[in-house]
């Protein structure tokens, strides 16, 4: 168990149900801790400076060594390292390598967090539709749940459907469970941060999501939550600080999005216009990324750009799936109301999962009070 699950706490309570079973009744406690111990003897292992099984007080054990990864475990990590840059093609080449490693150990749970991953990632980079897409990442994360051990990957994965699925108190569970088994992983805080800013718990959110930052500080992803949580909060100075902090480590768009969004609520549209111009990427954007910086372009009063945007997103939609909720966002920026309301309710009937956020967001605060806006926004 330990060794199937490297890096991840196995908690007591699982150790005991493998290895006794819930009808047998022994002196638990102690027959576990003889258990380690004699794996400690025969790996010459100290508890005091462990250097294979680490003691996590009152929860579990932890395995901490490097052996050979098994044809499964290989697996997984090909599909985690193709998945970048998240286009269509990568992500069918992830999928295949999850789907690789689910055939070699059927019950190795990491492989159904992988594949559920990749569905999710395809409904929110316009590559299949929510309603499609979803329910697939369901299916896997119920098998994953099924395997003998659930890593803190597989909750974290399923908070995160949850969250976009807006239903509420299943994503707060699974996140819990998450951050029980693994409160260190800045994945786990950010998928945290990300629900409890829809849910309104502002301070929350923003905590945890430094707490990713303070983890991994060199990636772009726990930066870019910090600064969403920060927009979401309205705390608009603090999110651009946190936007310049991110986009030193890395050029991301989203960071420079997010960031962009409050200087526009600052009223600082032509640096919020600078900030994007300078995460342009070479290749044909997607529909949400082309909508962020076709929102930004109209309240920098560059509206033929974001016509321009609305144009090709329309366009893209009569040949193919487009969310509905990337054209809502550019008619909210152009101050077509009527039309973004249409846009909206396609989106929620469609299960997009960005409408998450919108009863928090600034971004639809022109079409906040309209009649049925808020019923809208509750429909799953």
């Amino acid at each position: 168990m330990l060794v199937r699950n490297p890096g991840n706490v196995v908690t007591r309570e699982a150790l005991r149900t493998r290895l006794w079973g819930e009808s047998t009744f022994v002196d638990f406690e102690n027959g576990l801790n003889s258990a380690i111990s004699r794996l400690r003897d025969a790996l010459g292992d100290l508890s005091a400076t462990p250097t294979w099984i680490e003691t996590i007080p009152k929860r579990g054990y932890r395995f901490i060594g490097s052996l050979p990864k098994t044809a499964a475990a290989t697996a997984y990590l090909k599909g985690h390292h193709v998945i970048s840059p998240h286009t269509p093609e990568s992500m069918r080449k992830s999928l295949a390598f999850f789907e690789e490693a689910i055939a070699l150990d059927p019950d190795y749970a990491l492989a159904y967090h992988g594949a559920a991953l990749v569905y999710i990632l395809r409904c929110l980079l316009d590559d299949i539709r929510p309603l499609e897409g979803l329910p697939k990442a369901d299916e896997y994360l119920a098998r994953g749940l099924r395997c003998s051990h659930q890593p803190a990957m597989v909750y974290n994965t399923l908070a995160m459907l949850r969250t976009f699925q807006r239903r509420w108190e299943e994503a707060e569970k699974a996140s819990n469970s998450a951050i029980q088994l693994e409160d260190s992983n800045p994945f786990v805080r950010m998928i945290r941060a990300q629900l409890f800013s829809c849910l309104g718990w502002h301070d929350e959110a923003i905590a945890v999501a430094q707490g990713a930052v303070d983890l991994d500080p060199a990636q772009p992803r726990p930066h870019m939550h910090l600064v969403k949580a920060l927009y979401y909060a309205r705390r608009f100075e603090e999110c651009v600080r946190a936007g310049d902090a991110g986009l030193e480590v890395c050029p991301d768009p989203y960071i420079a999005f997010y960031s962009g969004f409050a200087l526009i609520e600052l009223g600082r549209t032509e640096e919020a216009m600078r900030r994007s111009e300078k995460t342009n990427r070479p290749e044909t954007p997607q529909a949400v990324e082309l909508a962020m910086r076709g929102f930004i372009a109209a309240h920098a009063g560059r509206e033929c750009e974001a016509l321009s945007a609305l144009r090709v997103l329309r366009k893209r939609r009569e040949s193919g799936y487009i969310p509905a909720i990337a054209i809502a966002w550019l008619e909210i920026a152009l101050k077509n109301y009527a039309d973004a309301m249409d846009w909206l309710l396609l989106a929620a009937q469609e299960g997009e999962p960005y409408l998450a956020s919108a009863r928090v967001s600034p971004a639809y605060d022109p079409i906040r009070q309209l009649p049925g806006f808020e019923r809208l926004i509750a429909l799953s």
